[in-house]
């Protein structure tokens, strides 16, 4: 299967345009085992720039509230490097309850502000890989786009995937307010880049099934990281082929 992905990649990539430029934003799967192998295909292509800014719990509106977050994150420019203008003074940690009694350090970030990462990138396409933390609202797929269009950028979104916390039911709502407000899977490259954003539905792909037991019910690492690695591989090729004939 990793192989004939690999082959697939490859395909891909030889038909994307010379000079690509992708910016991809997102939460906790982005700044996990998903966003790596994503961000690593996409690089992969000919000719293609890629960076990535993944930052746990965030939402659409934490980029553009600038909302800190304390669970992880995934900063990576052109050359796969953290951008100094994102930490520094935008980093701090704070005592937080351990669950035990005690308390323990939390390292938190403030989440990139969006308008001034397409500004830094000028991204041709944007991929947004946002809707795991809810609520998700109209007004923010509205404004996500909004911002990307005005950049100029074909807008790409990779929808959820399959977890059992948020429950199916919760994500299927999630994905009608995505289809609801313009992102959907028809979208055309013309729309992508005017009114509209391709959306890549991700529990559609075969392979990526959240066990019954085991993980935490959300994110594919630990044990689940292959699955992880998959999903990222899958979406990459996905974004990759969006708007082939």
């Amino acid at each position: 299967m990793i192989r004939f992905l690999a082959v697939l990649l490859l395909a891909c990539a030889a038909t994307a345009s010379a000079g690509e430029t992708i910016l991809i934003i997102g939460d906790s799967h982005t700044a996990g085992p998903f966003g790596g192998a994503l961000d690593d295909a996409l690089r992969a292509a000919p000719g293609t720039r890629v960076a990535t800014y993944g930052v746990c719990s965030a939402r659409p509106h934490s980029y553009f509230s600038e909302t800190p977050h304390g669970c992880g994150r995934r900063f990576q420019d052109f050359d796969k490097q953290a951008p100094a203008k994102w930490l520094g003074s935008r980093v701090y940690r704070q005592q937080r309850p351990d669950g035990k009694g005690g308390t323990r350090e939390v390292e938190f970030v403030k989440t990139p502000a969006f308008e001034q990462l397409l500004g830094d990138h000028s991204p041709t396409t944007t991929v947004v890989a946002l809707g795991s933390n809810l609520p998700i609202s109209a007004a923010s797929v509205k404004k996500t786009l909004a911002l990307i269009h005005e950049s100029g950028a074909a807008c790409v979104w990779v929808g959820p995937p399959n977890m059992r916390k948020p429950s199916q039911a919760q994500m299927d709502e999630v994905y009608a307010t995505l289809e609801k407000n313009g992102v959907t899977t028809t979208a055309t490259l013309e729309e992508a880049r005017k009114n509209k954003c391709r959306l890549i539905d991700s529990r559609a792909f075969p392979a990526l099934r959240y066990p019954e037991s085991g993980g935490d019910g959300t994110h594919y690492q630990g044990a689940l990281t292959p699955l992880g690695k998959q999903w990222g591989a899958d979406a990459a090729a996905a974004v990759l082929a969006a708007f082939k004939p």
